[in-house]
C-alpha cells in the first residue's frame, strides 16, 4: 500500500517530484501531508503524460462523502471530470489500485481542459483555501462535544432500536467526556449489554470481577443471573433433566456464584440461578425451600424438578422441637435470616412481629442491602406508622445512615417513576425529566400500552418535543410496546415528538427508521400513515446532509413499504418532498442509493427526476455486486422490508442471482438448509433474535457469515459490495 504521509505518493507512477516545485508550492505539499497523517483533509497532486489529477483524502467515511459535496461546489464540472467520475479511483491504474487498499479511499478527478495552466492554478487555489476552511472551522453537530444528557438519550434510543454500533459509540463518548466513576460506567456497560441481548459481552467485560466484588444495586445482580442463565443453564433447563440441571450448574466459575440476593425472585431465570448457586454454597434450607415456594408460583414443573436435587437431609427437618423449649423470639429469628442472606424474608418477620427499635434498624439495613423499592416504600410506612423514625434518628452512626438513606431513596421513588416522568415532561420539569436515564430508571415499573397510548394522545405539540428531545430512556424500557401488532398510533406520537423536537442526532435517525419499520408491520390506518409521514418528513428535513443522504434512501424504502394502494397520495407527497431535501446532496448518493429511489418511485407508480436518473456515462452499476453471480444469496433479517428491498434490487442489479430472504425467530429445517449450503449468508444483528442468530451461525460453521449491524436495504448492500 502507498504510504500517503510520505514521499511514496511521488514516486512510480508519478511525474511530479515536490522538491523540484516552486517553494510555495513543495510547501502546501508538505502541509498537505502533514494534514493527512493527522487524520484531516488533504489534497495530492499526480500528473501522468495522460493528464494531470488531484486526490481528495479523508480520515473517515462520512467526511469523504461531505468532500464530494464541497469538491462539487469548490471544483465542479468547469475544471473537472467529477460529474462523470464522482471522485472514483481506476482499479485498472496500478496507481490507484494500490490507494483502493487504503481503508478510506481517497477522491480522484482530473484537471480539465487538459495541459490547460489556467485550470491547473484555479483548482490548486481553490483546493488551498478550502482546505484552510475545513481545517479551521468549527466542528459540525456530528463531531462537536454533546452534554452527558445528550449521549444518554442517544444511547436510549440505540438500545429501543437494537442498533449494536451507536449503542457502542455512545458509551465510548460517556467513557471519555461524562463525568461517571469506573463502576458507575461499568452498571451503564452491563444495561446496555442487556438491553442489547449481547450477555456474551458482559462476561468479556473488563470490569466484571471489580462489579463482582462489590455491593452491587440489585438490577445489576440480576443483569448478571440472567447473564448466568443464557449461559450456563438455560439450554438444559428447558430440556427437563434435573441432573442435567445440576451438572451444569457445576461449570459456574467461583466467581460468579456469589449473586444470590435475598429479594424475592419473580423469572424463572433467577430462581433457577439463585437455588442452584444455593446448592452450590450450601445455603440453608430455609433459602431452598423459599426458593422452591417462588418456583411454583412461576412455574408448578419447576419447584418439583428443583426439590428432587435437594440432599436427602435438606428435605427433612433438621430438629424436632420440643414442645415444652420456648420458641425462639421475632428478633432471633430476623438475626438468623440476616445471617443466611434472606432479606426478603428477614423483613417480612420483621413487618409482622411487633415493633422494636433492634427489628426496625435490622430492616433498615436489609431494606439498604436490597435496594428494592417496593420493600422499602413498606419498611418506610411502618417507621412512620409505628413512631420508631424519629427514635431511629437519635440511634448510632449507622443506622442513622441507614435511615438518611432509606429517606432520600423513598422520596426518589415517591417522586420518580414512568407516570411521574411523564407528569414532568407536560409540566416542563426539566430537572425530572433530565434525571431519566438507563442507571436511574432501571427499576421502574413499566406502563402498559394504554396508559402509554393516552398519555401520548394527550400530549400538547410542546410536550411532544420536549418527549422527542429526552425520550431515548422511555424508548429503551418501552420498545416492546412500539413492536407489538397493534403499536401504529405509538409509533406515529413518537415520530411527532421526534419531529418537533426538531433534533438531527444518530440516536433520532436509527429510532425513526425503526419506528417506520414497526409502523409498516402493524397495519396502520390511512389516518396514521398519512400522519406519521408527515412526521416523518419534518425528520428529514432536521436531520438531511451529505452524511445522512443514504438513511434518508432507507427511510424512503421503509415509509412506503405499505401496500401501494394505502395512502398512495400521501407517499407521493413523502418522496417528492425527501427527494428535494436530498437535491443538494445529491452527490453524496452511491449508485446503489440511486437505484434504490428508482425502485421507489416504480412501486409508487411515478418517476424518478431526470436529474436522480442514471446517466448513460456511469459505469455498470452491477460491477461492485459481479462476484455475487450465480450464487446463492440468502438474506436474514426480523426487519422484512429491508430484506425484501434489498433482495428486489439485488434482483435487478445481478441477473441470474439466487436471493433468498427469511424472517424466523428461531430455527427449522430450512433456515438450518440455507444457513450451511448458502454461498453468501447475510445477517442483519441489529434485526436479530439471539436464539436465530445462534441458530444460523451453529449450521453456518466455518462458511463466511456477513453481519450488518444497521437496518435498512442500503446497509445491506453497502456490506455485500465490500464482500
Amino acid at each position: 500500500m502507498i504510504d500517503v504521509v510520505t514521499d511514496d505518493f511521488f514516486e512510480a507512477g508519478n511525474l511530479i517530484n515536490p522538491v523540484e516545485l516552486p517553494p510555495e508550492h513543495e510547501s502546501s505539499i508538505e502541509k498537505w501531508l502533514d494534514a493527512i497523517k493527522h487524520g484531516q483533509v488533504g489534497f495530492l497532486p499526480r500528473k501522468t503524460p495522460q493528464g494531470l489529477y488531484w486526490y481528495a483524502f479523508a480520515p473517515t467515511i462520512r467526511e469523504k462523502k461531505e468532500l464530494l459535496v464541497l469538491l462539487d461546489a469548490w471544483v465542479g464540472p468547469t475544471f473537472s471530470d467529477l460529474p462523470r467520475s464522482r471522485g472514483r479511483l481506476y482499479p485498472a491504474d496500478p496507481f490507484d489500485a494500490l490507494l483502493l487498499a487504503r481503508q478510506v479511499p481517497p477522491l480522484r478527478f482530473e484537471v480539465l481542459p487538459r495541459g490547460d495552466r489556467q485550470s491547473r492554478d484555479q483548482i490548486r487555489n481553490a483546493l488551498l483555501v478550502l482546505s484552510r476552511l475545513v481545517w479551521n472551522r468549527p466542528r459540525s453537530e456530528f463531531d462537536a462535544p454533546r452534554t452527558t444528557v445528550e449521549v444518554l438519550d442517544d444511547l436510549g434510543h440505540a438500545i429501543a432500536a437494537q442498533d449494536r454500533p451507536i449503542a457502542l459509540r455512545c458509551l465510548h463518548e460517556l467513557e471519555a467526556t461524562a463525568d461517571l466513576d469506573q463502576t458507575n460506567l461499568a452498571f451503564m456497560r452491563f444495561r446496555v449489554y442487556e438491553g442489547l441481548e449481547d450477555r456474551p459481552a458482559i462476561f468479556a467485560d473488563q470490569d466484571l470481577e471489580h462489579v463482582l466484588l462489590l455491593r452491587r444495586p440489585i438490577g445489576i445482580t440480576r443483569i448478571l443471573q440472567r447473564a448466568v442463565y443464557a449461559r450456563y443453564l438455560e439450554k438444559v433447563d428447558l430440556d427437563g433433566s434435573a441432573a442435567n440441571l445440576l451438572e451444569a450448574a457445576e461449570a459456574i466459575p467461583p466467581s460468579l456464584r456469589v449473586l444470590a440476593t435475598g429479594a424475592i425472585n419473580r423469572t424463572r431465570p433467577t430462581v433457577v440461578v439463585e437455588f442452584l448457586l444455593g446448592l452450590l454454597t450450601q445455603a440453608t434450607s430455609a433459602t431452598l425451600d423459599r426458593l422452591i415456594q417462588e418456583a411454583a408460583l412461576l412455574a408448578s414443573p419447576l419447584d418439583a424438578r428443583l426439590r428432587s436435587l435437594l440432599p436427602p437431609t435438606s428435605s427433612q427437618p433438621e430438629f424436632l422441637p420440643d414442645p415444652e423449649q420456648e420458641l425462639p423470639s421475632a428478633t432471633t429469628r430476623v438475626h438468623a435470616l440476616v445471617n443466611a442472606g434472606e432479606f426478603s424474608a428477614a423483613i417480612e418477620e420483621s413487618l409482622a412481629a411487633e415493633s422494636d427499635v433492634e427489628l426496625a434498624g435490622l430492616m433498615l439495613a436489609c431494606a439498604r442491602e436490597l435496594e428494592e423499592p417496593h420493600l422499602a416504600l413498606r419498611v418506610a410506612e411502618h417507621l412512620s406508622v409505628s413512631g420508631l423514625h424519629d427514635t431511629l434518628a437519635q440511634d448510632g452512626a449507622l443506622v442513622r445512615s441507614d435511615l438518611a438513606w432509606l429517606d432520600e431513596f423513598v422520596s426518589q421513588q415517591r417522586t420518580l417513576g414512568w407516570l411521574a416522568w411523564l407528569t414532568a415532561v407536560e409540566a416542563d420539569q426539566a430537572l425530572k425529566i433530565t434525571e431519566a436515564d438507563l442507571n436511574s430508571t432501571a427499576d421502574w415499573d413499566l406502563l402498559d400500552r394504554s396508559t402509554v397510548a393516552q398519555r401520548l394522545a394527550e400530549m400538547s405539540d410542546e410536550a411532544l418535543a420536549r418527549f422527542g428531545e429526552h425520550g431515548g430512556a422511555f424508548m429503551a424500557a418501552h420498545r416492546a410496546l412500539f413492536a407489538q401488532a397493534d403499536g401504529a398510533d405509538l409509533c406515529e406520537r413518537v415520530l411527532a415528538g421526534l419531529a418537533f423536537s426538531e433534533k438531527s442526532s444518530a440516536g433520532v435517525r436509527v429510532q425513526t427508521l425503526t419506528l417506520l419499520e414497526y409502523l409498516a408491520a402493524a397495519a396502520p390506518t390511512v389516518e396514521i400513515l398519512t400522519s406519521a409521514l408527515e412526521w416523518t418528513g419534518m425528520v428529514v428535513e432536521a436531520s438531511v446532509s451529505a452524511v445522512t443522504a443514504s438513511w434518508v434512501v432507507d427511510v424512503l424504502q421503509t415509509a412506503t413499504s405499505s401496500p401501494q394502494a394505502l395512502a398512495l397520495d400521501a407517499k407521493h407527497q413523502f418522496f417528492f418532498r425527501a427527494l428535494e431535501q436530498l437535491r443538494p446532496v445529491k452527490s453524496a448518493l452511491d449508485l446503489a442509493d440511486l437505484e434504490g429511489l428508482r425502485l421507489v418511485a416504480d412501486e409508487l407508480a411515478t418517476s424518478l427526476p431526470a436529474d436522480f436518473e442514471l446517466e448513460e456515462s456511469e459505469p455498470d452499476l452491477a460491477a461492485q455486486y459481479r462476484h455475487l453471480e450465480n450464487m446463492m444469496v440468502v438474506l436474514y433479517s426480523l426487519t422484512e422490508s429491508a430484506i425484501t428491498r434489498a433482495a428486489q434490487l439485488l434482483r435487478r442489479l445481478v441477473p441470474g442471482i439466487d436471493v433468498r430472504t427469511t424472517s424466523e425467530h428461531d430455527g427449522s429445517q430450512q433456515l438450518a438448509s440455507w444457513s450451511s449450503n448458502a454461498d453468501v449468508f447475510v445477517m442483519v444483528a441489529a434485526s436479530a433474535k439471539h436464539a436465530a442468530t445462534d441458530f444460523i451461525k451453529e449450521h453456518r460453521g466455518s462458511r463466511p457469515l456477513i453481519q450488518v449491524n444497521s437496518r435498512g436495504s442500503s446497509s445491506i448492500l453497502r456490506a455485500l459490495a465490500e464482500g
